[in-house]
């Protein structure tokens, strides 16, 4: 019998909560992530220019020392050297590449640091969330967050070695990330809603992570035209301690057998035999061919969060370096343009088929548009051209959540969160896998083939529309069977 089951059942019988309830919660973490990218990127690349003493007081000093690389021919063969570095440097590369290549190759110590630890809590966790119920997997993110940035705050005031980096990215995946949180919202979404309403809903709560990540990215961007990274940390690590309370004190339960308990009493049952559930729940009977059509399904919303994954690792680092040489603010910007892209194509996909169809042609043409925009930002070589992938890229967004929804469908509702724990794991641990290998494709094709790191993934798409096919020609062949045989009768 469990330990817990003696625990105190209120006289009230449990109620669900509204699904946007949980909202705020997955607002907030998005917030912190989004100035997560946006800050480490900027203050390790600045830790570079510091550590070979160049000039990088301000972002235009940086801008410049970039667009002056881009001057150089290709065919130089100048010997760049300093012996006024702590470092001393000899290369027949420009200082751009220098430091975008350190700043590669630490992106994949720090990434392959934090895989392991990242993705045990997510399978362990996201295995007992329907046990253990959606509020610890929404809380404990931010005690993650919280520790990385007392760390940082402490690495950026006292310039300690890159290892604490290391260290508060690790600390940060042993809570689950920001992607723990993300899964264990839409299991509460998927909790509060019935079937009429879940794939609207579940769009909305997917925009939402696109839109609020607007004002970071705007406010952020401006703020770091200066190097002032322990301010920004400061501010970061008071939206964690917030986001823990809210979660805390103000969250409510989703998951009715659990909603009596606090959240201690929720993590007390926190099983380990739970784990193989993840894996039985993709092998069980279901009618109707259900099953087939979720190994499918899951195998497409994989693919499209790994091809989504890796255009997030390398949109800062590439962004910044040569030809296009932009700032934090620069690259905010262009980050706008896909967030109001969304919103715009959001209002339209709601008001006209939003609640009314979840045809596999619609997040197929969210796909194709995300691969349209890393073949843009592979070849691009004008800042315009960055704009109209970004713009372009925005459908990903409100299209492809169709998926997530059709998933939600064909299991039982003690299923929701067990079945995303894969799409957990690759947002979180996953994460940093993809972003070491990332990085390392994009140092090795600095010099030959700057894009080489976004055709890459964008073949990942091409495999996600390939699945996207097969399972609509077995959800059409029943279907003309079945009319056959009625025509025959």
């Amino acid at each position: 019998m469990d330990e817990l089951d003696d625990v105190k059942t209120p006289l009230l019988p449990p109620t669900l909560p509204r699904w946007w309830r949980v909202l705020p919660s997955l607002i907030l973490i998005i917030i912190i992530s989004t100035i997560d990218g946006l800050t480490l990127n900027d203050f390790i690349e600045y830790r570079y220019t510091q550590l070979y003493n160049l000039n990088s007081s301000s972002t235009p000093n940086t801008r410049e020392l970039c667009l002056n690389s881009t001057r150089i021919s290709p065919n130089a063969s100048e010997l760049i050297s300093t012996t006024t570095s702590k470092y001393p440097v000899s290369t027949t590369m420009s200082w751009s590449e220098i430091i975008q290549m350190s700043t590669a190759r630490l992106n994949v110590y720090i990434n392959l640091a934090a895989t392991i630890p990242s993705i045990l809590t997510s399978i362990l966790l996201g295995a007992n969330c329907d046990r253990i119920g959606r509020k610890p997997l929404l809380a404990l993110p931010f005690i993650g967050k919280t520790i990385r940035y007392m760390i940082l705050t402490a690495v950026a005031y006292y310039d300690l070695s890159n290892i604490w980096i290391i260290i508060s990215i690790m600390v940060d995946g042993l809570f689950g990330t920001a992607g723990l949180n993300i899964l264990s919202s839409f299991a509460y979404v998927t909790d509060c809603t019935d079937e009429k309403t879940r794939t609207i809903a579940i769009i909305i709560a997917d925009v939402c992570i696109v839109c609020c990540r607007f004002i970071p990215l705007l406010t952020i961007g401006v703020y770091l035209q200066q190097p002032k990274f322990i301010q920004t940390m400061i501010f970061t690590l008071f939206l964690s301690l917030c986001g823990f309370i809210f979660s805390i004190v103000f969250q409510p339960e989703s998951n009715l057998n659990v909603q009596h308990l606090n959240i201690f009493q929720q993590l007390k049952k926190v099983r380990f035999g739970v784990v193989t559930k993840v894996f039985r729940v993709f092998f069980v009977k279901r009618p109707e061919h259900k099953q087939r059509s979720l190994l499918m399904l899951v195998s497409t919303h994989l693919t499209l969060i790994f091809m989504a994954l890796g255009n997030v690792a390398m949109y800062y680092i590439y962004l910044y370096g040569a030809p296009f040489c932009l700032d934090s603010f620069g690259v905010s910007l262009n980050s706008v343009a896909q967030t109001v892209t969304s919103i715009f194509f959001t209002v339209i996909f709601t008001l006209t088929i939003g609640k009314r169809s979840d045809h596999l042609l619609i997040p197929a043409l969210g796909c194709l548009a995300y691969m349209t925009q890393l073949v843009l930002f592979g070849f691009a070589r004008q800042v315009w051209m960055l704009y109209l992938a970004a713009s372009i890229g925005g459908l990903f967004s409100v299209l492809t959540p169709i998926i997530r929804s059709r998933i939600t469908k064909s299991v039982e509702p003690d299923e929701y969160a067990v079945v995303f724990i894969l799409a957990s794991v690759l947002e979180s641990g996953g994460y940093y896998a993809i972003s070491a290998l990332a990085n390392e494709i994009y140092r090795v094709s600095l010099t030959f083939c700057q894009g080489l790191v976004y055709f890459v993934f964008a073949g990942v798409g091409s495999i996600a529309i390939l699945l996207m096919l097969i399972l609509y020609i077995w959800e059409y062949r029943p279907t003309v069977v079945k009319k056959v045989s009625s025509l025959n009768e």
